[in-house]
């Protein structure tokens, strides 16, 4: 900016109408997504471009002795190349002083524990704890990729602050779906505030300390409700739904209560349901009751929606199946596990032979098999396996018969068995001084992925045995009222989140390699 009307930090302004002038002819990328004005106007002023000016007109009355921001992020760019006026500012004030304290944070996400970007920091002059959900915020900024903030030109006193992803730009909490995060104290602003936004600033101690910082979180929703319905396989229905249930129950309008309509399988959180149909009409219409309430009324199409090319294939149908010796091989000491793609009504497990293939000879014996389920999905093979010895397993033709008639075919899976040397060993010290509760230590791949996990009241030393080599995290959940599992907070409750910590260390498992660190939290 070369110019402007008024003088950028200039007072006792009492115009409708501001001119930035650039030295390069401006366009402006998305103004709503990246502007924010402290205090917020009730109107949108409008903005038009001439030249190389930016021009506002302002539709609102200014409020007097007010320092007002405002703030542009990226939004003014060059029309040649795109190039942004970073995280540009322009301030004024309707009174005869500017206002000059800053505050500056970072906003995280209190479950995954990572930055939160394009997050709104709402500060207010009132302390009421509905405030946020009833009345624009005295000033505001927005969190950059990293998650940090800087709110600028701010009057001396102490102020509410809270953290928001406002879904429908209104700077309001009046949506379900958004995002809060409060403190638990005011904050006051102070002199020159650590600018985030300087990435060739190096933060001291002292200036750590002075961040303000927010854990955002969803509040708890209690409604139990459907998230998806679908068709995923011929014959094959998933229903999701938001939260595990505990007694459900499912009638088809039109049909018989005396016809069974299907199969059904739950997932291990018992929030997802697997169903094959039977006496399968071409629509489903399915009521859904939990402790005897009516919860949804819901019509399904039972047709199979397909790919062009799969339309144009002629196929047979097979009783298929995956198993549990991912490429050719099966982990230590486990058990071989073939998981049928439906419910299995006919077999014969004497059918099966399993081949043993050593350096002197080769063997057929008949393995122990038993499926685990009641609907015969998944069969529980076992062997006194051996990492030197190379195994096929001979399923022939028709051995399982599915509950729509459809048999498997002639096949085998060959696989051997990995030796404990393959794995890595990793155990964790944990030191606890807040040990009224349980934490659940969690171990994760290097994508989040939850591995394993185990629960601890005390300082106790954490080990997950053998694991495959790779790079691992480690996440804890103070796991304040001892259900087992993450809890989020609510903000008129002023209930914070329970915490989460991420161990800031990466840790690497090799083969024949044994792995311990301490944890001290």
């Amino acid at each position: 900016m070369v110019n402007s009307e008024p003088k950028n930090f200039s007072t006792n302004f009492i115009g409708h109408k501001l001119v930035l002038t650039f030295d390069e002819y401006v366009a402006l990328k998305t103004p709503e997504k990246f502007m924010l004005i402290s205090p917020p106007l009730s109107k949108i002023p409008d903005i038009k471009l001439k030249g190389h000016d930016v021009v506002i007109k302002l539709e609102d009355s200014l409020r007097s002795n007010t320092t007002y921001n405002f703030y542009f992020g990226d939004a003014i760019q060059d029309i040649t190349e795109n190039n942004p006026n970073k995280n540009f500012n322009f301030a004024f004030s309707t009174g005869p002083e500017i206002d000059s304290l800053s505050l500056s944070g970072i906003v995280s996400d209190a479950f995954t524990r990572l930055p939160v970007k394009e997050a709104l920091v709402l500060l207010y002059n009132d302390f009421a704890d509905s405030i946020p959900m009833k009345m624009l915020p005295t000033y505001v900024s927005r969190t950059n990729e990293k998650g940090y903030f800087r709110l600028n030109n701010l009057a001396l006193g102490s102020y509410r602050a809270v953290a928001l992803v406002d879904k429908n730009s209104d700077y309001m909490y009046n949506l379900p779906t958004e995002l809060i995060g409060f403190g638990s104290d005011s904050v006051k602003p102070y002199p020159s505030a650590i600018d985030p936004n300087d990435t060739t600033a190096k933060l001291s101690e002292s200036d750590k300390k002075k961040l303000v910082s927010f854990d955002i979180f969803p509040e708890p929703d209690s409604t139990q409700r459907i998230l998806k319905t679908m068709i995923v396989a011929k014959n094959k229905l998933s229903l999701a739904f938001r939260y595990a249930t505990s007694s459900p129950a499912f009638r088809v309008i039109d049909m018989p209560d005396s016809v069974p309509w299907a199969i059904q399988e739950w997932n291990q959180t018992a929030d997802t349901l697997s169903a094959w149909l039977l006496n399968k009409p071409d629509t489903l219409n399915l009521e859904i009751t939990d402790h005897g309430v009516i919860m949804d009324t819901v019509k399904i199409s039972t047709t199979l929606k397909t790919t062009g090319k799969s339309k144009n294939k002629e196929t047979v149908d097979h009783l298929k199946y995956s198993n549990s010796a991912a490429s050719g091989m099966l982990g230590y000491n486990k058990p071989l596990i073939l998981t049928f793609a439906n419910p299995v009504k006919e077999f014969d497990l004497n059918a099966l032979h399993l081949s043993i293939r050593t350096k002197k000879d080769t063997t057929f014996v008949i393995p122990l098999a038993k499926f685990t389920d009641s609907i015969h999905r998944h069969l529980l093979v076992t062997h006194k396996w051996n990492s030197t010895d190379i195994f096929d397993l001979y399923i022939p033709k028709g051995a399982f018969t599915d509950i729509y008639r459809d048999t498997c075919d002639s096949t085998h899976v060959s696989f051997q068995m990995k030796a404990a040397e393959e794995y890595g060993q990793f155990a964790m010290l944990v030191t606890r001084t807040d040990a009224g509760y349980p934490a659940i230590i969690q171990l994760l791949t290097e994508k989040g992925v939850i591995v394993d996990q185990r629960i601890i009241t005390t300082e106790k030393r954490v080990d997950f045995g053998l694991l495959p080599p790779g790079k691992y995290r480690l996440k804890a959940i103070m796991d304040v009222n001892g259900n087992g599992r993450w809890d989020t907070g609510e903000f008129i409750k002023k209930i914070q989140p329970e915490r989460v910590l991420i161990h800031p260390k990466i840790f690497e498992v090799k083969s024949n390699w044994e792995l311990e660190e301490n944890w001290d939290m």
